[in-house]
C-alpha cells in the first residue's frame, strides 16, 4: 500500500485543483464620449450575489468559477450596461472594458443597456450585435463568422451557387468588412472576384470581440456598401504575461501568440493552415482546396488620452484539382471545367484615436489588396496548346480617414473625410462563348488607377427628456475614373432615422437613405483594342432604401424585434454580351463580369423581418428568426425577374443550454424556399465545339431565373465541455451539421453520354452534337467534425 501512496495523493491533490481552480475577470469602465475612466464604478455579477468596486482608475478585477456569465457595469449619471454571455476559464484571464453613456439616469429609475442589443441614433434598426460566445458556440458554424452571419434576420442561410453572402436581397458584391475600422476585402477564403463569401472563414475567432452587422441604415464613415457593413471588433492582448493557444478545427489548425510589450502596449499574433486537403483527396473530392492565414493586433496606449491600434490579417489559397480521384460522371464534370489557381488577401492598417474632454478624432491609414490567379487547359493536359484561361489580377487600396465625434447633450456630432487610391491590374486570355454559340478569344492587358474621395457629417439629439431620437446625416462621394464620377454632388447620400421610446421597453424606429457603390473592379477593368470599354458606361450603383421596425427589449436579455424594408436600385450594371443584370450573373469559379457593361440595370428588394431572442438566463439561450425576401431585377427586356437568391422564405431556431461542470450543447434548425436558377440552353451547350470549350452546360438567359430548386432544411447539433486547470485550460467540441441527413439539393449537372472509354458520345441523329444529360449535384451528407481548443 504505502508503493501507491505517492500516486495517490498525486491524484487526489489534481483532482482538488480541477475543482478549486478559479478564473479571472478584469476590466476597466471608462466613460464612452472621452474615454476617461470612472472612479470607484460597480461591477455586478448578474447570476451571483457576487460584485466588486472598481479603484480610482476605474479598474475592477473579479475571480469566480470557470463558466458563463452576464456582468453589468453602473455609474451615478449613466446608463448601466451588460455584457452578457462572457466565457471564463483559468486558461487566462479575460478583460472587458465598459464604454458606459452619460445619461440623466438617477439611483431611482435607470434605463439599463445590454452590448448584445446595442443600436446608435444613426442606426436604430437592421442592426445585430454578435457576442464572442455565439460565435463560438452556434452549433453548424464550426467557430467561423462567415458562417455565424448566415443565421442572422435578413441573410440567405443558403444559396445554390456556392458560398456568397446574400443579405437583404442584396446582391452578394453590396457587402463591406472591416477590422477594428480597417477595411479588409473579405472575410473568407477562396471569394470569387466581383462577390463576397467563401468555404472558409478568414478571421480567427479567437482574437475577436465582438461584431456589429448593418443590414441597412448604414454608417455615414463607411462608404461603399449597398446590402451589409460588417464591423469586427478584436479583443486586446493578454496584459499579465506572455500566453497562447492552440486549436484544431473542423479544416484547421493554427496557434495564437499574445502577451504585454512593457507596461502600455499589448499584442496578439495568429497564424493557422488547412488540413482539409487530405481529407478530400482521400475520399474523391474533385478540388482541392488549401488555405492559411495570419492575423495580428497591437494596442499602443501612450496614455489615456492617445492610442494607436496596429492590425491586420492576410491570407493565401490555393486550389487543385484531383486527377487521381477514382473516375465518376461528377468527378469528370468537374475536373473538366473546374480551373486550378491561387489567391492572396490581405489588409494591414493603423488606428489612432485621440480623446478631448467630450469628442474624440479617429485617424485611420490602411491598405489591402486581392490577387487572384487562375489556368485552365483542355483535358487537363497543361500542354500551352490546350490553354482556355490564364487570368491574372492585382487590386490594391490606399485608403485614409479622419472622423470627428462631438457630444454637446443632447446633441451629437460627427463629422468626416476620406481619400483613396486605387490600383486594378488585369490580364486575362480566355476564349468566350456568345450566346449566338460564336467562339471568340477575349485577350486584355489594363492598369489603371484612380482617386477617391468623400466627406460626411451627422448630427442627432434628443427629445421629450429622452423618449425620442432624431438623426440627419449626408454623404457626398466622388472618383477620377470617368468624368460622369468626379463630381460628388450626383453621389449626394441623405439619410435620416427616428426612434422613438413608446414606454419603458417598447422602441419604433424608422430610417431612410440613399447609398452608393463603386461598380465591381473586374467591370471597370475590361479592356478590348487597348481601351477600357466601361469607362464612359458606367456609374455608381444607387440603392433608395426605407425601414421600419418595432422593438421590444427588457433588461434580463430579452428582445422582440419585427422589422420591414423596401430597396430600389437603380444604374447597376448590365452584362451587355450576356444580357443580363450583373446581379444575376453566374460565377465561372473565379470571376464574373469580364465583359463590356453599362448601368441601366434597375432592380428592387423587399421584405420583413421577425426575430425572438434571449441571452443567457436561467443556464438557457434561444433565439428564433423568420424572413420573408423578395428580390428582382429586370431582365432585357424591363420585366422584373426573380434574383439568382429570391429563395424568399427562410429562418433559424437556435437553442442552448449549460449544464454543470462546464457543459453546453446547443441546437440549430435552419430552412429555406428554393433559390430560383436558370435552365440549361440544351441547343448551345450540346454542340460539339461549344461543349468541347465550355465543359459544362450554359444557361438559357432567355428563360431567366425561371426554374426552382426545392425547400431546404438542415438541423446542427453541437456539444462543448471544457476542462480547466491550474494555468491552463481545454474546451473539446463535437459539431453534427445535417444530423438527420436531410437532402440538399443543388444546380442540377448538365454533362454528356460518354462511352466506356468516358469519350463523349455524339448524337447519331446530329454528328455536330453530344448526346447530353442531367445528373443530380445534390448531397445530403451528415457532417461531423471534432475540435480541441486549448488556453495557455
Amino acid at each position: 500500500m504505502a508503493k501507491h501512496t505517492p500516486l495517490l495523493v498525486a491524484l487526489l491533490s489534481f483532482a482538488f485543483s480541477l475543482q478549486a481552480q478559479k478564473a479571472i475577470i478584469e476590466g476597466q469602465v471608462v466613460n464612452a464620449n472621452n474615454n476617461e475612466p470612472l472612479a470607484f464604478a460597480t461591477v455586478s455579477v448578474l447570476e451571483k450575489n457576487a460584485g466588486t468596486t472598481c479603484d480610482s482608475a476605474g479598474y475592477f478585477r473579479l475571480e469566480l468559477d470557470p463558466g458563463l456569465y452576464n456582468l453589468e457595469a453602473s455609474y451615478l449619471g449613466f446608463y448601466p450596461l451588460i455584457l452578457h454571455e462572457v466565457i471564463v476559464s483559468t486558461g487566462k484571464p479575460v478583460f472587458l472594458e465598459f464604454t458606459l453613456d452619460p445619461g440623466t439616469a438617477t439611483l431611482q429609475q435607470v434605463e439599463v443597456r445590454a452590448e448584445a442589443f446595442r443600436r446608435t441614433a444613426e442606426s436604430p434598426l437592421a442592426m445585430q450585435s454578435i457576442t464572442l460566445h455565439e460565435l463560438e458556440r452556434m452549433p453548424g458554424a464550426t467557430i467561423d463568422i462567415s458562417r455565424f452571419v448566415k443565421t442572422l434576420p435578413g441573410v440567405s442561410p443558403r444559396t445554390s451557387f456556392g458560398y456568397n453572402l446574400i443579405v437583404r436581397g442584396g446582391a452578394s458584391l453590396e457587402n463591406r468588412f472591416y477590422l477594428d475600422e480597417v477595411e479588409i476585402p473579405a472575410i473568407t477564403h477562396f471569394t470569387v472576384q466581383g462577390t463576397s463569401g467563401g468555404p472558409n472563414g478568414l478571421l480567427n475567432v479567437r482574437m475577436l470581440q465582438r461584431a456589429d452587422m448593418h443590414s441597412g441604415a448604414f454608417p455615414a464613415g463607411k462608404p461603399n456598401a449597398l446590402s451589409s457593413v460588417l464591423e469586427v471588433y478584436q479583443r486586446e492582448g493578454r496584459k499579465d504575461r506572455l500566453g497562447g493557444n492552440f486549436t484544431l478545427g473542423a479544416t484547421d489548425y493554427g496557434f495564437l501568440v499574445e502577451g504585454p510589450i512593457g507596461k502600455k502596449s499589448n499584442f496578439m499574433v495568429s497564424a493557422r493552415e488547412s488540413y482539409s486537403q487530405h481529407m478530400f483527396k482521400a475520399i474523391g473530392i474533385p478540388v482541392l482546396p488549401f488555405y492559411s492565414d495570419v492575423q495580428f493586433k497591437n494596442v499602443i496606449r501612450f496614455n489615456p488620452k492617445n492610442e494607436l491600434i496596429l492590425t491586420g490579417v492576410g491570407g493565401y489559397d490555393k486550389y487543385t484539382l484531383n486527377l487521381d480521384a477514382k473516375t465518376s460522371e461528377s468527378l469528370l464534370y468537374n475536373t473538366g471545367y473546374i480551373p486550378e489557381g491561387k489567391q492572396i488577401v490581405y489588409a494591414a492598417g493603423a488606428v489612432y484615436k485621440h480623446y478631448l474632454d467630450n469628442s474624440y478624432y479617429t485617424l485611420v491609414l490602411s491598405r489591402n489588396g486581392f490577387i487572384n490567379q487562375a489556368k485552365k487547359f483542355l483535358d487537363n493536359t497543361y500542354k500551352p496548346e490546350d490553354l482556355v484561361l490564364d487570368f491574372k489580377s492585382r487590386e490594391a487600396e490606399t485608403k485614409l480617414r479622419l472622423e470627428h465625434k462631438l457630444f454637446r447633450a443632447p446633441w451629437e456630432i460627427n463629422y468626416g473625410v476620406n481619400g483613396e487610391h486605387d490600383n486594378v491590374k488585369t490580364d486575362n486570355y480566355s476564349l468566350f462563348t456568345f450566346r449566338d454559340g460564336s467562339i471568340d478569344t477575349l485577350s486584355c492587358n489594363s492598369d489603371f488607377q484612380f482617386l477617391r474621395y468623400g466627406a460626411f457629417g451627422s448630427i442627432n439629439r434628443t427629445l421629450a427628456g429622452g423618449q425620442v431620437t432624431l438623426f440627419a446625416g449626408l454623404r457626398l462621394d466622388g472618383n477620377t475614373y470617368n468624368a460622369a464620377m468626379q463630381n460628388p454632388l450626383p453621389q449626394l447620400s441623405p439619410r435620416l432615422a427616428l426612434s422613438w421610446k413608446l414606454s419603458e421597453n417598447w422602441l419604433l424606429n424608422a430610417s431612410s437613405g440613399i447609398y452608393y457603390q463603386l461598380p465591381p473592379y473586374i467591370l471597370m477593368g475590361f479592356m478590348q483594342d487597348g481601351e477600357l470599354v466601361n469607362r464612359d458606361r458606367l456609374e455608381y450603383m444607387r440603392s433608395k432604401q426605407v425601414g421600419l421596425g418595432l422593438e421590444h427589449t427588457t433588461s434580463n436579455g430579452y428582445q422582440v424585434k419585427l422589422e420591414g424594408f423596401y430597396k430600389a436600385y437603380d444604374q447597376y450594371p448590365f452584362l451587355l454580351f450576356d444580357s443580363i443584370s450583373y446581379a444575376n450573373a453566374n460565377a465561372s469559379y473565379v470571376l464574373i463580369g469580364n465583359q463590356p457593361a453599362d448601368a441601366s440595370s434597375k432592380g428592387r428588394a423587399y421584405g420583413v423581418e421577425f426575430q425572438v431572442k434571449q441571452k443567457l438566463t436561467r443556464s438557457y439561450y434561444w433565439m428564433l428568426n423568420y424572413s420573408f425576401v423578395v428580390s428582382q431585377f429586370q431582365d432585357v427586356d424591363g420585366s422584373y425577374t426573380s434574383s439568382s437568391w429570391d429563395n424568399r422564405h427562410f429562418g433559424t431556431i437556435a437553442v442552448g443550454k449549460t449544464f454543470k461542470k462546464n457543459w453546453q450543447m446547443g441546437l440549430r434548425w435552419s430552412f429555406s424556399g428554393g433559390n430560383p436558377y436558370t435552365p440549361y440552353d440544351l441547343a448551345l451547350s450540346s454542340q460539339r465545339a461549344i461543349w468541347d470549350l465550355n465543359r459544362r452546360g450554359l444557361p438559357d438567359y432567355s428563360h431567366l431565373n425561371q426554374a426552382r430548386l426545392p425547400f431546404f432544411h438542415q438541423l446542427d447539433f453541437r456539444v462543448d465541455k471544457q476542462f480547466n486547470f491550474r494555468k491552463w485550460a481545454m474546451q473539446i467540441y463535437l459539431d453534427v451539421q445535417n444530423v438527420y441527413s436531410a437532402p440538399i439539393t443543388l444546380l442540377p449537372y448538365l454533362t454528356v453520354e460518354r462511352d466506356e472509354g468516358n469519350n463523349p458520345l455524339v448524337d447519331p441523329n446530329d454528328p455536330s452534337r453530344y448526346l447530353v444529360k442531367t445528373i443530380s449535384s445534390d448531397t445530403g451528407r451528415v457532417i461531423p467534425s471534432l475540435g480541441i481548443l486549448l488556453d495557455l
